[in-house]
C-alpha cells in the first residue's frame, strides 16, 4: 500500500479518473467484501467498548439501557477515551496487576483501528484515480486543502481486517483481566 499527499490543485493535476466505469466496478468488486468485513469487525469492536464501559460502571445489568442513552450519543473515540479513563482510575485506585503501560498499548491499538476504519469508511471510492489511488482524507491547512490518497492492495485490506479483529480480542481479554482482578476472581 502506498500513501501520498497533495494539495487539491496538485491532486487535480496529478490524477486522472479511471478510464471507464468497468475499471472502477472491477476494482470495487474485488475490495468490497473485505471493506464490509472492516466495517463489521469495527462495529463489533465499538459495541465491545460500550459493553466494557457498562462492565466497569454498572453493578446492575438492568441499568444497561440507561447507560445506552449516553453511549448511543458518543462516537468511537469518545467511548474509547472514556473507557481508558475508567480503566486508568481502576489501575490507580484498586489492587490490580495491570499497569498504565498495558492500558496505553490497548488505547494505541484501539485508536489505530479507528484510523484504519475511517480510511475505508470515508474514502472516495467512486472517485478512483488511475493507478488505483483513492482519496481517504481531505484536510484544510494553511497551504489550502490537503488530500491524502492511498492505493489499497487486497493483502493490506486483509491485514487491516486481522488487526481490527485482534483488537477486539485484546480488548475482551484486557476487560476480563481487569474486572476479574477488581472483583477478586483472578
Amino acid at each position: 500500500m502506498s500513501e501520498i499527499h497533495f494539495t487539491q490543485r496538485e491532486a487535480e493535476e496529478q490524477f486522472e479518473s479511471t478510464d471507464s466505469d468497468d475499471e472502477l466496478r472491477s476494482y470495487l468488486e474485488e475490495l468490497a467484501p473485505q471493506i464490509g468485513w472492516i466495517v463489521i469487525f469495527f462495529n463489533s469492536l465499538e459495541d465491545g467498548i460500550a459493553q466494557c464501559i457498562r462492565d466497569v460502571m454498572l453493578h446492575d445489568p438492568y441499568q444497561d439501557e440507561r447507560m445506552d442513552v449516553f453511549l448511543s450519543e458518543m462516537m468511537f473515540t469518545a467511548k474509547c477515551r472514556s473507557l481508558m479513563h475508567l480503566y486508568g482510575q481502576i489501575i490507580e485506585s484498586a489492587e490490580v496487576k495491570l499497569m498504565h503501560t498495558d492500558l496505553n498499548k490497548l488505547e494505541k491499538m484501539l485508536l489505530e483501528c479507528s484510523k484504519r476504519r475511517n480510511e475505508y469508511a470515508h474514502a472516495d471510492w467512486i472517485g478512483l484515480k488511475k493507478g488505483a489511488y483513492v482519496r481517504v482524507k481531505a484536510q484544510s491547512k494553511k497551504r489550502g486543502i490537503t488530500q491524502r490518497y492511498k492505493r489499497f492492495e487486497p493483502e493490506q485490506v486483509e491485514s487491516d481486517i486481522a488487526f481490527i479483529n485482534l483488537a477486539r480480542h485484546t480488548l475482551n481479554e484486557f476487560n476480563e483481566r481487569i474486572i476479574g482482578q477488581l472483583w477478586g476472581r483472578e
